[in-house]
């Protein structure tokens, strides 16, 4: 101990040891206290050998003054005799010794019972801090579980239910789609590469007759704009070719089989991409051109409505069917991932809107009869939101809120036992748009049956006199080769 702090203790000791009459319990007080105090100095000042700037801290003296109580009031407790209440009650009136000391002594003599307090305390809260995180964790899981729940809605004219695709979770982990980060890095004679990661091959490219679609008006046989060139959308496919297991033993015949596809679809000019069961995204006709993917088809957007989707969309298939959904294998891995990368090149390269990238089960009609859904591939279960893009199957479909078409049993018993949820919406609409314009709706339905064949035929004359008449089918076989 410094000459100061020798003083200073001295005096607070002194201060005290007048309770005592005798001289030699006085000194006894005296030495006791002080000899105690050096020692608990010197291990402190041992323990802080390396911290030595705590020392300087009056911090750290204070802490020295409240033991140096701790120490008066222990000797007392010692000396004075258990019947001098009395002095003992003079000490806690006077208040000599501050606040803080006194505290710290009581809980010295009471120290027993504070460790179970504090061993009650840390349980009590470990407990809570448990049960607080099993609270936390159950409330998540219920929200997890709701928010990933499959979907589910009462079928349109059939029982059922419908049932969305329940792998896209992880998608909410994956970048955003932003356009002005997709390029083209590399192209060769028979590869393209880009940006993202995406590789396209051109082993199997092909020509076709050039895009020439028109902008329709709603409900009316009026083009809006002229014939058109660019594709506006993308329409996503299903093979329906017989697949082997996805297993490594199979796989030369696995991509003997894709091969075949891909000399089918180059032959018929089926679709403009093909991606295989191992990710390889071919690029057969180009984009220019129109594939016969979607044949008598609707869809529409803020800007109009599109028809006979062939002109005015790029078809994307993929090979699967969906006769293996039950099996878990209804796209691969590698085919959600190129379907992802695919997608991201067509919208940066010919500014789709995410509003009409759709499927081909969702676009499709049967004319002659009204109904939609006359192809079925990804009529449910396509991974929209794995591909960055919102889900189709909450959209109201133009050929049902627009044309009117609607389903039968057999439509319903492709499906599942239920159509998308969107198709209810629609009908929906249609019935409000008939009673606010006085018209019942069988009548409206035929009228709209007769506006979407002029529509179809409107831009099939007028594509044929654009392009001279090359190459252009009739308007009865410009349908899917699926």
């Amino acid at each position: 101990m410094t000459a100061d702090s020798t003083l200073i203790y001295s005096k607070i000791v002194e201060r005290y040891a007048h309770f005592f009459d005798r001289p030699e319990v006085r000194l006894r007080f005296l030495n006791n206290t002080l000899a105690q105090q050096s020692a608990s100095r010197e291990k402190a000042d041992s323990a802080l050998s390396r911290l030595s700037f705590i020392k300087r801290t009056k911090v750290y003296d204070q802490l020295l003054k409240l033991w140096l109580y701790h120490l008066i009031f222990q000797e007392l407790g010692k000396l004075l005799p258990s019947a001098s209440k009395q002095r003992r009650r003079i000490l806690r009136l006077k208040g000599r010794a501050p606040y803080t000391a006194r505290f710290f002594f009581r809980c010295y003599q009471f120290r027993k019972g504070v460790y179970v307090l504090l061993c009650f305390a840390l349980a009590a809260s470990l407990f809570g801090v448990y049960a607080g995180a099993a609270w936390s964790a159950r409330r998540a899981n219920s929200y997890l579980s709701a928010r990933y729940q499959k979907g589910k809605s009462p079928a349109s004219g059939g029982g059922g239910q419908y049932t969305a695709n329940a792998r896209t979770g992880a998608a909410r982990h994956l970048p955003d789609y932003k356009p002005e980060k997709v390029w083209m890095v590399e192209q060769a004679d028979n590869f393209e590469r880009y940006s993202n990661g995406a590789r396209i091959l051109n082993d199997f490219a092909t020509e076709n007759r050039p895009r020439g679609f028109y902008v329709f008006k709603q409900g009316r046989a009026d083009e809006s704009g002229g014939l058109k060139r660019d594709a506006v959308g993308i329409v996503y496919h299903t093979s329906e070719n017989d697949m082997l297991p996805f297993t490594p033993d199979n796989s030369a015949s696995i991509e003997t089989r894709s091969r075949g596809l891909l000399e089918f679809v180059r032959k018929n000019k089926s679709y403009n991409y093909v991606i295989d069961r191992f990710g390889q995204i071919y690029h057969i006709v180009r984009d220019e051109d129109a594939a016969n993917h979607a044949g008598n088809s609707v869809w529409a957007d803020a800007g109009g409505t599109y028809v006979g989707l062939n002109e005015s969309f790029i078809g994307v298939c993929f090979e699967t069917t969906m006769k293996s959904e039950g099996s878990g294998e209804q796209l691969t891995e590698a085919q959600l991932v190129a379907g992802r990368l695919l997608t991201q090149v067509l919208r940066s390269r010919h500014h789709i809107e995410d509003a009409n990238c759709v499927t081909h089960g969702l676009v499709s009609v049967n004319p002659s009869k009204m109904l939609i859904c006359f192809h079925h591939d990804w009529a449910r279960g396509f991974p929209f939101e794995a591909f960055g893009l919102s889900d189709k199957y909450l959209v109201a479909p133009a050929s049902v809120a627009e044309f009117g078409f609607s389903t039968d049993e057999e439509i319903i018993a492709k499906l599942g036992g239920a159509v998308w949820p969107g198709v209810a919406a629609g009908e929906e609409q249609f019935r409000l748009r008939a009673e606010q314009t006085g018209t019942k709706e069988e009548a409206l339905r035929k009228r709209m049956s007769g506006v979407y064949r002029e529509q179809m035929e409107l831009q099939r004359r007028e594509r044929a006199a654009s392009d001279g008449g090359n190459g252009v089918k009739p308007l009865a076989v410009e349908r899917a080769v699926d």
